[in-house]
């Protein structure tokens, strides 16, 4: 089951990277972008990642019509993820990166009763605003380890 909800995060995100461009609206500071990831952890702590999806859509340069499918796909993993899981307990920032002034990703851990979600968030300036750029959930915990 792992596999394949790591082959549909990897799906997901090469779709979102990789698709049709369309207008979006930017975010105008790291401030707004932070917000939003935040407002989107609390979404899914109670929702399904649909919703997550669906706040994410008008900040996303590709076709909505791709990030439709892709909540679709995602809703249908979330069932098996709170059984596995159980329910959501909490979630914390544990991760800021940037890459110079154009690029800044956040990475969240969503402590469910028996396990964690890793959510990342990545957004793109390209000239005066921010948008996403890419987006995925998934059970790798791995990299987030840190030496003492």
């Amino acid at each position: 089951m792992l596999r394949t909800m790591k082959a549909a995060a990897l799906a997901a995100l090469l779709m979102l990277c990789c698709g049709q461009a369309v207008a979006a609206e930017g975010l105008k500071d790291e401030e707004q972008v932070l917000a939003l990831t935040r407002r989107m952890m609390e979404t899914a702590m109670t929702r399904e990642p649909d919703a997550v999806f669906a706040m994410l859509k008008p900040h996303y340069p590709v076709d909505p019509a791709e990030i439709d499918a892709l909540s679709s796909n995602a809703r249908m993993y979330w069932a098996a993820i709170t059984t596995r899981f159980g329910k959501p307990l909490a979630y914390e920032l544990v991760q800021t990166e940037r890459i110079g002034k154009s690029f800044v990703r956040y990475t969240f851990l969503q402590k469910f009763e028996k396990h964690a979600l890793r959510w990342t968030f990545s957004f793109y300036r390209p000239k005066d605003s921010w948008l996403a750029n890419t987006f995925k959930f998934d059970d790798t915990i791995e990299p987030l380890y840190q030496a003492d």
